[in-house]
């Protein structure tokens, strides 16, 4: 067990220094040595927990999802906000942070980078799929919402914020937002099956005027 648990401790300083090179110095100028510096270790240590710098990279994301998650299971553990916008707001927490730079992210999106997109596609559907299942099927309950399909309605909802807000696919200009702002909000209405303008209260969240 010690063993185990020395080995979890090990692994968890080489990422979360290797986290910290990548904010800070860039992914591309950070190299294994810098990250072995830091975390004052051999070589050979850090490749048995790692088989290269982009394994990291992918435990990293992963460990960017479970960020996310735990900021929306908090979210949702607050009933005093009305059920529609308490799962709103935990849709909208749990999207990435990057602790002041973009490193990571661009790192994401990189055209030669596919793959970690993927992985980071996946694993925040995986993850937060569940977690937004029982307040949904409660508003299915409740009447609040009418759906067919509520956990492929879930999956919508989030890849629809992640392509429109969480990535610089489209490259759209901020003068598109408002109304890209306004038509995720609509089209999340029509989703959930709730009344129209339910979820105008989150334009004053975008910083846009209802």
């Amino acid at each position: 067990m010690k063993t185990i648990k020395e080995g979890e401790v090990r692994r968890r300083e080489i990422l979360v220094a290797a986290r910290e090179l990548f904010v800070t110095k860039g992914y591309d100028q950070t190299s294994v040595n810098d990250i072995l510096k830091i975390v004052d270790i051999a070589k050979g240590t850090f490749y048995y927990y790692f088989s290269s710098k982009e394994e990291v990279l992918e435990a990293i994301i992963l460990d960017i999802v479970e960020e996310g998650a735990r900021r929306a299971e908090n979210v949702l553990k607050d009933t005093s906000i009305p059920l529609v916008n308490r799962i709103m707001i935990a849709i909208m927490s749990q999207a990435p942070e990057f602790e002041g730079s973009n490193e990571i992210k661009e790192e994401i999106h990189k055209v030669e980078n596919t793959k970690l997109e993927r992985l980071y596609l996946r694993a925040m559907l995986k993850r937060m799929t569940p977690v937004l299942e029982n307040p949904v099927l409660e508003g299915i309950d409740r009447d609040i919402f009418h759906m067919e399909y509520p956990t492929e309605c879930i999956e919508s909802i989030l890849l629809m914020g992640h392509m429109m807000f969480d990535c610089d696919v489209f490259e759209w200009k901020m003068e598109d937002y408002p109304r890209k702002i306004q038509a995720f909000l609509c089209n999340a209405e029509r989703m959930l099956g709730t009344k129209e303008g339910e979820l105008n209260v989150f334009l004053n969240m975008f910083g846009q005027n209802q």
